[in-house]
């Protein structure tokens, strides 16, 4: 019995030694935080947070766009660097934190002086369109589809490029591994487009159960016009417009971007129908409005034409390069799509205003 004792004894230390060797060789976890630029909406902190969440060490990413910072769990030293090279393709840039309190409340006046001759010639289209009634973009009574069509192409070339088109993109590169590249993409566009429409349906058949009148509408386009005026400020890169946001629980984004990752062959179907419930305040803002129509078939044609409306620019990112994706995700055009946003919210609203009576018309069409 005492050499059995004895053994027992050495293999108890022997293990408690093994596990103190453990615990000391275990890397510690740290918090670390570094700023994001380009951060416009709640989309793009799912996406950051995909990214990074797949570096070695990284134990958890939390992406906040109020503080324009991104926060992480690692085991590891980590550098901006590093991180940067991983979300620049989706138009992000991460830098240091004390780098970061340089440009957070910094206005780039060159930028927004370009963005603004764009903005301008956009404007002044769309006024002389409606002046010499070509097409009646919008009225008194109702938003028109021509201007849904035409948010679409704004949100194409801004937040719903950024992140639809990063999706594409890495869908785009994964079948191309294999030779298939055509056919996921074709399929994730149709089925956008067709989802977008069904559901688009399902919100208008929603708005069935309210009694939707003169003032409940009236309320639902207020709403409407802070989404869009919240959203037109995030694009020019305002930090005070960044903690007033409408979002969807995250765990309705990050569930997309599991189907993105996923093996099943039904993946670019399923993917393209989950884009709606991205929470991107351009189709916010028409979901709000299909809400507004109390109609099936309203509701449907409302997002399947800001469906069509995002397709070129996200088509032409599914089947061309990466640089093209970047040249159409810089700063001028996001400040560009901000003040064409902004201008739209403001010209919405007021006609909103006049189908109440509570002004007269601003502009004379």
């Amino acid at each position: 019995m005492g050499a059995e004792e004895h053994t027992a004894t050495r293999l108890k230390m022997e293990a408690r030694k093994d596990t103190t060797t453990k615990s000391e060789t275990k890397p510690k976890t740290k918090a670390c935080e570094f700023f994001v630029e380009g951060m416009h909406c709640a989309a793009c902190e799912l996406l950051i947070e995909k990214k990074l969440s797949k570096v070695e060490g990284v134990e958890k990413v939390d992406a906040k766009l109020s503080s324009g910072k991104v926060y992480i769990q690692t085991n590891r030293e980590l550098t901006a660097q590093e991180l940067s090279i991983l979300v620049e393709d989706d138009g992000y840039k991460i830098v240091q934190s004390e780098q970061g309190t340089l440009f957070k409340n910094k206005i780039n006046w060159n930028e927004l002086g370009k963005a603004s001759i764009i903005a301008a010639i956009v404007i002044a289209v769309f006024i002389g369109i409606q002046k010499l009634e070509i097409v009646n973009l919008v009225n008194a009574d109702q938003v028109t589809l021509p201007f849904v069509f035409m948010i679409g192409v704004v949100a194409s070339l801004s937040s719903c490029m950024a992140v639809v088109g990063g999706l594409v993109l890495s869908l785009s590169s994964n079948y191309a591994k294999d030779g298939n590249k055509v056919k996921p993409l074709v399929a994730f566009h149709l089925s956008r487009i067709i989802g977008f429409f069904l559901l688009g349906g399902l919100i208008g058949l929603l708005g069935t159960a309210f009694i939707l009148t003169q003032t409940t509408t009236f309320v639902l386009n207020l709403i409407l016009f802070v989404v869009m005026l919240v959203m037109g400020i995030n694009l020019l890169d305002f930090p005070f417009a960044r903690k007033v946001q409408l979002k969807l629980p995250k765990v309705l984004g990050h569930g997309v971007f599991k189907i993105q990752d996923s093996n099943n062959r039904f993946a670019p179907i399923l993917l393209g129908v989950a884009t709606f419930v991205l929470p991107c305040g351009f189709t916010q803002s028409m979901q709000i409005y299909s809400l507004t129509t109390g109609s099936f078939i309203q509701g449907a044609i409302t997002m399947l034409v800001f469906a069509l409306g995002t397709f070129p620019v996200l088509a032409l990112i599914s089947f061309a390069s990466v640089k093209l994706s970047k040249t159409l995700q810089s700063a001028i055009f996001f400040k560009a799509a901000g003040l064409i946003v902004i201008f739209f919210a403001i010209f919405n609203f007021s006609a909103a205003l006049v189908a109440i009576g509570l002004m007269k018309p601003i502009f004379n069409f």
